[in-house]
């Protein structure tokens, strides 16, 4: 039975990833921050779960040879990283180097899988990114994460490491409880007059469903490449005001949306994925976006 290991297993991504991938008969072990009760453990498919900091004395003493590393743990907030800087450096960068230096020591054959951002890319052109694209972030968060990708190729060129880096634009699903989909569902049902979102509508962003995430991270297992980075969107741009605009319509709702037009520092105005690399590995995301965002309506309104 191949093993796989998740960290940051708790989180939106993690818990998918542990799910998915316990469903393909894979042995699951998770660690990061918090407790997860036995039920809890079920529920997400993980067969083991480590409460600790992301370190290598940490994994060592899991005492198992993994085929596989995800490693979601770290910061994800654009927000966090700049209020917090140093927090965030020590969260993405200090964590990817503790993961790739435990497998460069103790687990050479693992596969590392590193969720990284098209934050690293910073502000972009209205046109699909590509991830040759050479741009210079515009916050603590795109910098950290540059780092950590630099990191994971230095390894996997200097130690013989199988790295691949996708580049996840909007990720989006059941489970999620921050971002633009779940802000926008909050704001609207607590207002009964206008809500007010950030900017002027007409940024855009590249919605990819977790579950096409998922079957990514599957197709990366054939690959032969030794090191790849690849972008993880749909390839289809959406503006923040049609999107705010789908949840009004499937929320029946006559509320008055307005975009106050001033910018959010450390987000960029324009992301829209180039997949066509990612496409040549056989891959192509399937869940429509307007389906998805009716189906994660639903879920966000069973939890309320």
């Amino acid at each position: 039975m191949k093993k796989i290991l998740i960290t940051g297993a708790k989180g939106f991504l993690g818990s998918h990833i542990s799910k998915y991938f316990k469903n393909l008969k894979f042995e699951t072990y998770g660690i990061g921050h918090g407790d997860l009760l036995v039920e809890e453990c079920r529920m997400i498919g993980l067969d083991y779960w480590f409460k600790s900091d992301v370190n290598i004395k940490a994994i060592k003493e899991i005492n198992e040879k993994f085929d596989v590393v995800i490693h979601c743990g770290g910061s994800g907030s654009v927000g966090f990283s700049m209020e917090n800087p140093y927090e965030d450096f020590k969260k993405t960068v200090d964590g990817t180097l503790e993961v790739l230096e435990y497998i460069r020591l103790y687990n050479p054959n693992a596969h590392l899988i590193y969720p990284s951002s098209p934050a690293v890319l910073g502000e972009c052109n209205d046109e699909p990114i590509a991830e040759n694209y050479i741009g210079k972030p515009v916050s603590p968060y795109g910098y950290h994460k540059k780092i950590a990708e630099d990191l994971c190729q230095s390894y996997s060129e200097k130690y013989d490491i199988k790295v691949s880096i996708v580049r996840l634009f909007s990720v989006y699903g059941n489970g999620l409880r921050k971002q633009l989909l779940w802000d926008a569902y909050n704001k609207m049902i607590l207002s009964n007059s206008e809500v007010e979102f950030w900017g002027t509508g007409s940024e855009t962003r590249d919605f990819i469903h977790v579950e096409d995430v998922m079957d990514l991270f599957l197709k990366l297992l054939s690959i032969e490449d030794k090191f790849i980075i690849l972008n993880g969107g749909s390839g289809v741009k959406h503006s923040v005001y049609d999107v705010v605009n789908l949840i009004k319509e499937i929320l029946h709702s006559d509320i008055k949306i307005v975009f106050n037009n001033q910018r959010n520092l450390g987000n960029p105005i324009y992301y829209h994925s180039d997949i066509s690399k990612t496409k040549k590995l056989g891959w192509e995301p399937v869940v429509n976006f307007n389906q998805g965002v009716k189906e994660y309506i639903k879920w966000v309104k069973k939890q309320k």
